[in-house]
């Protein structure tokens, strides 16, 4: 009788082995549920700390730049309180405003007697030629006293002729003032010629030739009105520094970088001027280029 119930308890037993199986794999995914979970939590109270530290940073950036916002407002403030003392300063013991306004007057004047001598383009004739000297603007006032501003002024000859009448006005205001101004009544001007004979298609290493150059530019008839306005624009230059002495007392001195050149000049000897210094030839320009 035993015997035949052996196959049912190995059944049993077998059906038991299994369950423990089950229970055994039911309790392992249970741990790692539990694991999981415990992870998550401590994630979380890792993130909420995260934020909380964030917000303290907030906090303390924002209370940095209320004090800094606050410092810069009043630091303004003092300045602004600094700047109005020292401009009732000025006011009061050196007077520029009227010195200002004097000395626009003194450069205006130059100007236009300076260009009345220049080949300004008959639109601009007779050219009132103005500067502002607290906005730093030049400008050509018509007879409507409408104003046109250097940049709306046409040729590159207007430019040119506006922008030296403008230093050479500047230079003899400096000098004027004598001992009383430090800034060194030196101008140099750079190829002053190129809006006539532009330097880019001067490539001939032997001689200034404008009749080659006009004809490069298909612009032969010009050529002798060209010359003669830069040869005029030179005469004017000499004839302003020699001028200028008998005025202030103070021969300035412009120096011209060109490639112009054998000008026939009425108010000095162009040779003397030059003084051999020809940048066509390797050693004979303003600066060596060698040490031979």
């Amino acid at each position: 009788m035993l015997d035949s119930l052996q196959p049912e308890k190995r059944k049993i037993e077998k059906e038991i082995s299994d369950i423990n199986g089950t229970i055994f794999k039911l309790n392992k995914e249970i741990e790692e549920i539990l694991k999981i979970n415990d992870e998550l939590k401590r994630n979380k109270s890792l993130e909420e700390q995260g934020f909380k530290i964030i917000l303290q940073i907030e906090n303390i950036l924002e209370e940095a730049i209320d004090i800094n916002k606050q410092n810069l407002e009043q630091k303004v403030k003092d300045l602004e309180r600094k700047i109005d003392k020292l401009e009732k300063e000025i006011a009061e013991n050196y007077n520029y405003e009227s010195k200002l306004e004097k000395a626009q007057k003194y450069i205006n004047k130059q100007m236009n007697l300076f260009g009345s001598k220049l080949e300004f383009e008959k639109t601009y004739q007779p050219i009132n030629l103005n500067f502002d000297v607290e906005a730093f603007e030049l400008y050509h006032l018509k007879k409507d006293k409408k104003t046109v501003y250097l940049r709306s002024m046409g040729s590159g000859a207007n430019w040119l002729y506006s922008h030296v009448c403008l230093f050479t006005s500047l230079l003899r205001y400096f000098c004027s003032l004598k001992n009383r101004c430090k800034i060194p009544s030196i101008l140099f001007l750079d190829q002053p010629s190129q809006v006539y004979f532009p330097t880019i298609i001067d490539t001939d290493t032997t001689k200034f030739d404008p009749n080659s150059l006009k004809k490069f530019e298909n612009k032969e008839k010009s050529v002798d009105d060209d010359l003669k306005a830069v040869t005029n624009l030179f005469d004017q230059l000499v004839a302003f520094c020699y001028s200028t002495e008998v005025e202030t007392g103070i021969k300035p001195q412009i120096i011209i970088t060109d490639h112009a050149d054998n000008l026939d000049l009425e108010n000095a000897n162009f040779e003397e001027l030059v003084n051999g210094r020809r940048w066509r030839e390797e050693n004979s320009g303003l600066v060596k280029l060698s040490s031979k």
